[in-house]
């Protein structure tokens, strides 16, 4: 938190240089005192949005500040976020460990500090969350280019802001699948001598992968491509090709939205990412009403070894209820493998709903800051997985923040 905090504290030592008014929302507090990883992407993406508009303020060569950018997301701000998701996977369980959201000399980011014995227990007593702890990292790209793409389809946020950072969200899952097509494009991983000094699962998907088809193996960290049996091979071959999915969205090429009449607008995305239990696809569709109703709803197909479980959920997203006051809210259902297994042919139902409040408190167009409010939300969901939330279980979780804009 503290090198988010110093990239939020020099954005916004710049920000005076910049134009037009957008709106940068932070969550002080998401159910814990410690950071989640919900809330941890959200107070990256609104510092690397005041970051990026400070860059193209103060320079004019857009070539010079799309290599700051990349340069800065890839050896800055996908390490930090993707450590964070697995990270928040294992605070959530009560398991202290060490993020270390930098690339070493093997060119791998790890998270530190946790035993073996430690692992091993939660792989034997709760293995859902021990393959969450696998797939969080990738999760946490995927959430982060999904609130991406709703900013810029919604119109809250410039296409040249936010590109290349919504660009390299989408490619990464699909580079890290690549690495089964060419094993040598991962790092060759040998277990430190130290377990304290080791990686929590190493390659995120083949590990995955190897503890889905045989949980009761003899346990170790890192998984080599080949370590896993042909089966398995196969399988992760077939993750990869759908990873390719992530590449289905207008935005990527600069559609936010498409006019459909002078009072509604709308686009569509397809996803692709990993779940406790296998994967998922995502058919996303987006709604602009009149220039007031912003709504988001996706279909989504639950994939384990065999069988789909089919989910859905639709949002309502800053709707304005009065000159001070605007609201958010959502609707999830699902249906996945019972227990959130990857070989159970039976489904359990499960749910989840939130309403957010944003109240401003202040509000001139005279000042530099053009607004200022906080915000709450309450938040529930039943025992299953719904992405960004690093527990499989019941969650009742109340949220507080700030905002503003300038």
């Amino acid at each position: 938190m503290k090198r988010l905090s110093l990239l939020f504290f020099l954005s916004f030592v710049c920000f005076i240089k910049a134009q037009n008014i957008r709106s940068y929302k932070f969550d002080i507090y998401d159910g814990d005192v410690k950071s989640t990883m919900r809330q941890f992407n959200q107070n990256y993406l609104s510092s690397y949005r005041i970051l990026s508009r400070t860059i193209d303020s103060v320079s004019n060569n857009e070539i010079l500040n799309s290599g700051i950018k990349y340069f800065a997301i890839t050896f800055f701000g996908m390490p930090l976020t993707h450590e964070e998701g697995h990270r928040s996977v294992l605070t959530n369980k009560g398991i202290g460990s060490i993020s270390q959201p930098f690339f070493n000399s093997k060119g791998a980011a790890y998270v530190k500090g946790v035993s073996d014995v430690t692992l091993k227990n939660l792989r034997d007593n709760d293995l859902p969350t021990y393959i969450h702890l696998h797939t969080a990292g990738l999760e946490s790209d995927y959430a982060l280019s999904n609130s991406i793409e709703k900013l810029l389809v919604f119109n809250d946020e410039n296409f040249n802001n936010l590109k290349e950072e919504f660009l390299l969200r989408k490619i990464s899952s699909i580079f890290y699948n690549i690495t089964t097509f060419i094993p040598s494009l991962s790092p060759e991983l040998q277990e430190e001598k130290n377990e304290l000094d080791r990686d929590i699962v190493g390659h995120d998907i083949w590990g995955m992968i190897r503890h889905l088809h045989r949980p009761n193996d003899k346990f170790h960290r890192y998984t080599q491509f080949n370590d896993l049996t042909d089966n398995e091979q196969k399988y992760a071959k077939k993750l990869a090709w759908r990873s390719f999915t992530n590449l289905l969205s207008p935005v990527i090429y600069g559609k936010t939205n498409f006019k459909i009449s002078n009072n509604f607008k709308g686009n569509f995305s397809l996803g692709h990412s990993l779940a406790p239990f296998g994967d998922y696809f995502d058919q996303n569709l987006y709604f602009i009403l009149k220039d007031r109703y912003k709504v988001s709803s996706y279909i989504r197909e639950n994939l384990n070894q065999n069988n789909v479980f089919m989910a859905g959920g639709i949002s309502l997203n800053n709707y304005v209820v009065s000159s001070k006051i605007n609201i958010s809210s959502s609707i999830d259902l699902w249906n996945q493998p019972e227990n959130s297994s990857f070989t159970s042919n039976s489904g359990t139902f499960g749910g989840s709903a939130s309403l957010s409040v944003n109240y401003d408190l202040l509000k001139n167009k005279k000042y530099i800051i053009k607004n200022m409010g906080i915000s709450s939300s309450v938040s529930y969901k039943t025992r299953g997985f719904l992405p960004e939330h690093p527990s499989l279980d019941k969650d009742l979780r109340i949220k507080m923040g700030f905002y503003f804009s300038y």
